[in-house]
């Protein structure tokens, strides 16, 4: 179980492994295992004496010292899967030894066992002996700010809030070269970008809760910007919906509704009442339903926009070019650019694709027709131009498959020559000039036509 992973995870990390291998030399009644060897013939032992001022054997095994990290193991062990027996062992286990080296440990147990059984009291008071004993535990600190958000009283959400606050700096400190070994560092940027979001949105959540507004719209939108969430956009549109801002609170539902769908965590009733609350401010406002398929597409292309704005500027490739032959567009094996111009005096077929595009499977099909009509002209050459707008994308998709061409990034040739929808077949003749285009999904006809204006365009001179 889950609860077991965790709590075992906590407490082998203070040592009890080590301590848990030198026991497993130990028989089941705790004397050592017998060796395989045969053992040596000795000599008869005398008795023990009886004396009233010497002790028996018995005697002394009881007066032997205990082995607390036995006695630890043993409490984990009996819990056997229910958290309110961990509880209960693990807390006796303190009482008998309340100066443990492991009680740090312990209390992180207790309270993930305490979170387990909706102990949040319980929970939070074990948060926060470990937090007082090592300020530094991050881990540990948010869950802290997250039970003191679930509290009803004001100075709950403000101790939470001050919670939040040090992790935001503290993670915005934190230094990749400290990532673990095994980890990438865009894992770690990565990670360490998703729980700066949670970061805000949850800070952003308790600010609401003390009618902070302008300090919650902040704080959410910030936290928007890094990773749209559908918990962010849920709280923004609430927010507006108070304020009287109907048009901003449907727009942020719609945001909500459409980002939930994405999310696995969201449960089905979760998303349909965010599809209720915005439909039904839309009808109260509008009257109909009427546009509201418009405002969610426009709601989605303005949210994206708004996610790109907080952003670092993104590298721009081939700024201010507009001449095609002008172009160095970058290789999807890593292997460098390559300049279009060296293709002058060639027909040039561009095949514009994207990892998401279903339709270029059926196109590139085609292409292949094309390819195969022109087989053995070294004048007429395949470009296939990725138009992802993550280019990452593109390697882990090849490797299921083929496209053919030499493939290159688009790296703004797409915005040059007006692609506007995938997929889109360009031929460039030998100056470097649209001979041809077929943009979107137009199979019919499609090998014919572009097979035709290849042949016309290399009966023409080179510009």
């Amino acid at each position: 179980m889950r609860w077991q992973a965790v709590v075992l995870a906590i407490l082998l990390t203070f040592g009890l492994r080590e301590a848990a291998g030198a026991r497993q030399t130990q028989g089941a009644s705790g004397a050592p295992a017998k060796s395989a060897a045969k053992p040596e013939k000795k000599a008869p032992v005398a008795q023990p004496s009886t004396k009233a001022n010497e002790a028996p054997a018995a005697d002394a095994a009881q007066t032997a010292a205990p082995d607390p990290d036995a006695e630890l193991q043993l409490a984990v062990q009996q819990a056997s899967g229910d958290n309110a027996a961990l509880v209960r062992n693990l807390e006796a286990f303190l009482v008998k030894y309340p100066d443990s080296p492991r009680r740090t440990a312990i209390y992180r147990a207790l309270a993930q066992s305490d979170m387990q059984a909706h102990d949040t009291k319980g929970a939070l008071d074990y948060a926060e002996k470990v937090i007082a004993i090592q300020p530094e535990d991050s881990q540990t600190m948010y869950l802290a700010a997250m039970i003191l958000e679930k509290m009803p009283d004001d100075a709950s959400q403000a101790h939470g809030i001050d919670y939040d606050t040090r992790l935001i700096e503290r993670v915005a400190k934190a230094d990749p070269e400290s990532r673990p070994q095994q980890m990438t560092l865009d894992d770690w940027q990565a990670g360490r970008k998703k729980f700066t979001t949670e970061l805000y949105v949850l800070r952003g959540r308790m600010e609401r809760h003390l009618r902070k507004n302008d300090d919650a719209v902040k704080d959410l939108t910030t936290a928007f910007h890094m990773h749209p969430t559908a918990d962010a956009a849920m709280n923004l549109g609430e927010i507006a919906e108070q304020d009287k801002r109907t048009d901003e609170a449907i727009r942020q539902y719609a945001a909500a509704f459409m980002l939930a769908g994405d999310d696995p965590d969201t449960s089905a009733a979760t998303e349909n009442a965010m599809r209720l609350r915005m439909g039904n401010l839309w009808r109260f406002t509008h009257n109909s339903n009427a546009g509201l398929g418009d405002m969610l597409l426009a709601a989605f292309d303005q949210n994206k926009l708004e996610a790109k704005a907080e952003q670092p500027e993104a590298v721009v490739y081939n700024k201010g070019v507009s001449d095609p032959l002008q172009f160095s567009m970058r290789q999807v094996d890593g292997k460098g650019a390559m300049k279009l111009g060296d293709n002058r005096g060639k027909i040039v077929i561009l095949n514009f694709w994207t990892t998401w595009c279903a339709y270029c499977r059926v196109m590139e099909s085609q292409l292949g027709d094309v390819r195969s009509k022109f087989a053995g002209r070294d004048d007429v050459v395949t470009l296939a131009i990725n138009a992802d707008e993550d280019g990452s994308l593109a390697a882990p998709f090849l490797q299921e498959q083929q496209v053919a061409g030499t493939l290159l990034f688009a790296d703004g040739l797409d915005q040059a020559l007006h692609v506007e929808s995938i997929p889109t077949i360009i031929v460039l003749d030998r100056g470097g000039k649209i001979a041809y285009r077929a943009q979107g999904y137009a199979p019919d006809g499609f090998a014919g036509a572009v097979s035709e204006a290849i042949t016309k365009a290399s009966a023409a001179a080179a510009q």
